[in-house]
């Protein structure tokens, strides 16, 4: 709405004057709506994001962490918005307090190639990766002792092709976070834990590239991570998320 009347500002300039109008917006007050979209615009492109026929589990948890970094930063346009971001912030931290904590959502961002293990906050990471190891070892201990539990597997949706790069405002926040958590070396374990370590020692892949292709490609160098990406990445985002995420997201835009 607001980017509408934005659009349109110079014809409503035109047809305040030529009808001599009383009141219209003050200089301000246009600024003051610029501002707002600009807050704003994060929350409509991950509207859309998570409202897509391929968004993942693994798209929530960088998403939140996406926007409480940009409501955190302090800029020089933040006169007379400051409550707003405040409120935002405190909206955003309060409704998705618990995805970290929940493994559909952790264990989906650490084996999405593209986020690995660095989009969590400093205090759920190691208890991420701790609980995803505990599970990939009692993988392979079922596989090695001959288990057949893994075996009903739902089939993994058709690779996606990576769609043509485009233009983001948030590509440079994914980037920052993406490059700015070099992880330390570990002690290496046996089996599936060695190939954890390998996997989350490497550079994230390309926010536009296919997790799922990746996991194609790599399922030779990782076959117990893969098998594991292929049952929660082949899941898309849960109903329930979907509407938890869109009606917050929703209600920012009716702020």
């Amino acid at each position: 709405m607001l980017q509408s009347l934005i659009e349109q500002k110079r014809v409503l300039g035109m047809y305040v004057s030529e009808h001599e109008l009383p009141d219209y917006l003050t200089a301000h007050q246009w600024a003051l709506m610029e501002t707002t979209v600009d807050i704003l615009a994060p929350f409509e492109e991950l509207t859309k994001k998570v409202s897509s026929y391929d968004a993942l589990a693994s798209d929530v948890i960088p998403a939140v962490t996406v926007l409480v970094r940009l409501l955190n930063r302090e800029t020089d346009e933040d006169h007379g918005v400051k409550t707003m971001k405040a409120t935002l912030l405190a909206a955003v931290k309060k409704r998705f307090s618990d995805v970290e904590t929940n493994p559909l959502y952790f264990i989906s961002t650490i084996l999405d190639p593209r986020y690995k293990d660095r989009f969590f906050s400093n205090n759920t990471a190691p208890e991420a990766k701790l609980h995803l190891k505990q599970e990939l070892q009692m993988m392979s201990r079922a596989k090695a002792e001959g288990s057949r539990a893994e075996a009903a597997e739902p089939p993994a949706k058709l690779f996606l092709k990576a769609q043509a790069s485009t233009s983001s405002s948030l590509d440079t926040v994914f980037d920052e976070i993406a490059k700015e958590q070099p992880q330390a070396a570990q002690p290496l374990a046996a089996g599936a834990a060695i190939e954890l370590d390998t996997y989350l020692g490497e550079a994230p892949s390309p926010r536009e590239d296919s997790p799922l292709k990746y996991w194609g490609v790599n399922k030779i160098r990782f076959p117990t991570l893969a098998k594991m990406a292929h049952k929660y990445l082949s899941a898309t985002l849960p109903h329930v998320a979907v509407w938890k995420v869109k009606g917050f997201l929703a209600h920012c835009h009716i702020l």
